[in-house]
């Protein structure tokens, strides 16, 4: 079937499927065809001329607005597009939610091609965080993006959706140039043989997983060996305790990072004597992955750490603490409520937070603070751990200055947020910037599928 019979038939089942007075007359009929056509040849110009013509004659006509809303996006009249996205929703509620997530994926294959890598970026983590597998082909471009943060994220996204596709394409891309972007391969791998989305069937995860321990990259070969430990392979994790005592420099840091990912008790004692290391960030290093095994015997050097010289360190033995979810902690992290660095704050709040202690005013302090770095970082830990009562807060701060904080918050509403949600992000559609719009085109679109009751993957 040729592209202009097919878009015909569209364009005519969209006028036959619509009752009047909301489908289109004979005489319209023709004109939405060729608005159609135009729109699927990217003259947007043309199809909105030609929606607006059959909108004089027929105002009510639902196909005419659908595709003058989606021409006027992608035209980049955000304002406009959604002046008449409100006439259809006010009009025709029960079919504004098909159009508004037609709209959202609009903008993120918009996004896909940007001139700015880190709106391209923005447009893969979307369709990972929309949740649905079948929207894999849009992002297999990013894979070969010149840019190394572009594959880094599509990585990640492929990861988010999984399955025997998504595994396909990790393989395809694990020999690529930049070791970070085989660091996120190794990552993506190992969170579906943890089971956050299902190894595919049939598919021994560790002969795959195996592939990655010979990389020259240490990152990426700890990371592989602990992702063969987590999934049951002991002679992987008798490496990592053999390697990372020899590491040198920056090195180090990655090594602990891969004890925590272990998530094997047995390697407390080694990371108990590595968080006496005078490198303040290989400290933090440590103390983080403490609370990644939650091991018992990690409590004594954590209660130590919270009031060490150095605030990242302090902040991570903080939430680690949490993590451990023994109740001995509380008296140590509400007095680190008061400690002078505000980071320190937020993470013995998420400490406690963990602990049942609810301290959604710290964060409510915090997100006030003058530096953006500190507010990223707090919507950052409401994500993980404020739940539905976080919401008035991160609703509050989609209005914040700075671009990555607006970002921190739409993705920390579509994690927690449910349906009332939806109206929430979607006046982050019409965001000034970009990446904004883009992030929260995938989380409108994630909403609206779980609205509709079909199953998105989860986030990892």
């Amino acid at each position: 079937m040729s592209n202009k019979k097919r878009t015909r038939i569209a364009a005519s089942l969209l006028c036959a499927m619509s009752l009047m007075p909301i489908g289109c007359s004979r005489s319209s009929e023709k004109e939405i065809v060729q608005a159609e056509a135009a729109y699927q040849k990217k003259d947007f110009n043309q199809a909105l001329a030609l929606s607006e013509s059959v909108l004089q004659k027929e105002p009510t006509s639902l196909p005419a607005h659908r595709l003058k809303v989606l021409a006027s996006m992608a035209e980049g009249e955000i304002e406009g597009a959604f002046n008449d996205y409100d006439q259809v929703e006010k009009k025709y509620p029960n079919m504004a939610p098909a159009l508004l997530k037609e709209i959202s994926i609009g903008m993120i294959k918009n996004a896909l091609t940007h001139e700015n890598y880190f709106v391209r970026s923005a447009a893969v983590k979307a369709i990972g965080e929309m949740g649905d597998p079948s929207q894999i082909p849009l992002i297999i471009p990013g894979l070969k993006d010149p840019a190394p943060f572009v594959r880094f994220f599509t990585v990640e996204a492929l990861g988010q959706l999984g399955g025997p596709e998504a595994l396909k394409l990790l393989l395809a891309v694990g020999k690529d140039a930049d070791g970070m972007v085989r660091v996120a391969v190794v990552k993506s791998l190992d969170d579906m043989a943890a089971s956050k989305n299902g190894a595919p069937a049939g598919v021994n995860m560790n002969n795959v997983l195996a592939t990655f321990t010979d990389d020259a990259e240490p990152t990426v070969k700890l990371f592989a060996l602990a992702a063969l430990t987590r999934n049951g392979d002991e002679k992987a994790f008798a490496q990592i305790m053999e390697i990372v005592p020899q590491l040198q420099g920056p090195a180090r840091s990655a090594g602990a990072a891969a004890l925590g990912r272990t998530k094997k008790a047995a390697a407390a004692p080694l990371l108990i004597k590595m968080l006496a290391d005078p490198d303040a960030t290989l400290r933090m290093y440590v103390a983080e992955a403490m609370g990644e095994i939650a091991a018992p015997e990690t409590f004594a050097p954590l209660s130590k750490a919270i009031t060490d010289a150095d605030p990242p360190v302090r902040g991570a033995a903080a939430t680690s603490l949490g993590k451990l979810g023994d109740p001995k902690a509380i008296p140590l992290l509400e007095k680190a409520l008061s400690d002078a660095d505000p980071i320190v704050r937020v993470s013995a709040a998420e400490g406690l937070q963990r602990l049942g202690k609810n301290e959604i005013p710290v964060y409510e302090a915090a997100l006030k603070e003058s530096d953006y770095a500190i507010r990223h970082f707090t919507v950052g830990s409401l994500r993980k751990v404020g739940g539905k009562e976080a919401m008035p807060l991160l609703t509050k701060a989609l209005g914040d200055e700075a671009q990555r904080v607006r970002i921190a918050v739409v993705r920390a509403i579509g994690e927690v947020g449910g349906p009332e949600a939806i109206p929430i992000l979607k006046e982050s559609l019409k965001d000034p910037d970009s990446s904004v719009r883009t992030y929260a085109a995938g989380n409108v679109s994630r909403l609206l599928l779980k609205a509709e009751g079909k199953k998105v993957k989860e986030g990892v």
